[in-house]
């Protein structure tokens, strides 16, 4: 295959992926994948449990981002945080049904209708009847809904500022495109069915020998982790935990 055919057909791989895909971030990606490939064929030992280690930073800087919010939504004790994610879907939506609305922002039903509930006894929302469909509801913004929805927003985007300010707009543009990319594919499983197995959706993904080639993936990794800890046995636990994500 000749370079340009090559790329070419990597670019339909990525843009079959995404909704809207964009050469920028399909120029990062590629580039990543080529300088990953040259480091395997130099011989270099891949860095053990890179998964994990992405799921631990990206629940860490999850947690802190709920821990900020927590912080600043003391200033409204009458005001859940979750109606800001609803009322934003609401509000880009114009209209939408119910479990739409519950679905998009990754709730569970009977918790997102409960939290739909409260918010149109605040007067943030209405509901009508869908002519299209008599059984269903019609969820809309007030505008009282539309001045929180502002409000709470301005107060969260300070939240991004503390943490995501000081890093470089290239690394914030390379991170947005590769986590959009993992949200996206994550986001496909789960509108597929929030009652399926995780196993099940692995086997669909990457095949029926996904199971054992995952638990053998976990096995070396703990493994990797025991060893270096008693090879730094004499250092601060906390500097080792730091040490593996730089």
């Amino acid at each position: 295959m000749t370079p340009l055919m090559e790329l070419i057909t990597a670019w339909e791989a990525y843009a079959g992926k995404i909704e809207k895909p964009a050469v920028a971030d399909f120029c990062i990606q590629y580039l990543r994948k080529q300088a990953s490939r040259k480091k395997d064929k130099s011989g270099e030992v891949p860095e053990h449990g890179m998964e994990t280690l992405m799921a631990e930073l990206i629940g860490r800087m999850g947690a802190m981002h709920s821990t900020y919010s927590k912080i600043m939504m003391r200033e409204w004790p009458d005001i859940e945080l979750e109606w800001f994610y609803l009322l934003n879907i609401i509000k880009c939506k114009k209209e939408a049904r119910k479990t739409d609305i519950i679905n998009l922002g990754l709730l569970e039903l009977s918790t997102g209708i409960d939290i739909l509930n409260r918010m149109k006894k605040k007067a943030l929302i209405t509901e009508k009847n869908d002519p299209a469909d008599k059984r269903a509801k019609l969820i809309s913004i007030t505008e009282k809904g539309s001045a929180l929805l502002y409000k709470i927003g301005a107060s969260l985007y300070k939240v991004s500022y503390i943490l995501y300010h000081d890093v470089e707009d290239e690394d914030k543009k390379a991170l947005v495109g590769i986590l959009g990319l993992a949200q996206h594919r994550g986001r496909q499983s789960l509108a597929e069915g929030k009652q399926r197995k995780i196993d099940d959706m692995l086997e669909e993904r990457y095949g029926k020998n996904a199971i054992a080639a995952v638990d053998a993936a976990f096995s070396r990794e703990v493994k990797y982790r025991e060893q270096m800890l008693a090879a730094r046995k004499d250092e601060p636990v906390d500097d080792i935990i730091r040490s593996l994500y730089k």
